[in-house]
């Protein structure tokens, strides 16, 4: 997904450069910004499941505080990748426990 986000980054950086509607600049810019905010937040996610749970509180709090929608929307997807990931974590840990036999 980040290499998404990149490539959608320059494709509006490359469509700001040939459009000289100066409103359309602005759009193009700000939508640029969002993605490359959402970018480095999903890349600065922690690895493990305590540092996640916590950006988890931390991106849930700064949700019900965000007041413009292009803010909520970044939120909402950094969000997602964070509980994605620690869902992941989850999964992986359960499969690489070894089963234990019980001993009477």
């Amino acid at each position: 997904m980040p290499k998404l986000l990149r490539a959608e980054v320059v494709r509006l950086h490359q469509a700001m450069r040939t459009t000289s509607d100066p409103v359309a600049r602005r759009k193009l810019a700000e939508r640029a910004m969002e993605l490359a905010q959402e970018d480095e937040a999903i890349a600065d996610l922690p690895p493990d499941a305590e540092g996640l749970n916590g950006a988890i509180a931390r991106y849930r709090h700064m949700l019900a505080n965000a007041d413009n929608p292009s803010k909520q929307q970044v939120l909402v997807h950094v969000l997602q990748r964070a509980e994605g990931k620690l869902q992941q974590l989850s999964s992986q840990q359960r499969t690489s426990r070894p089963h234990r036999l019980a001993v009477a």
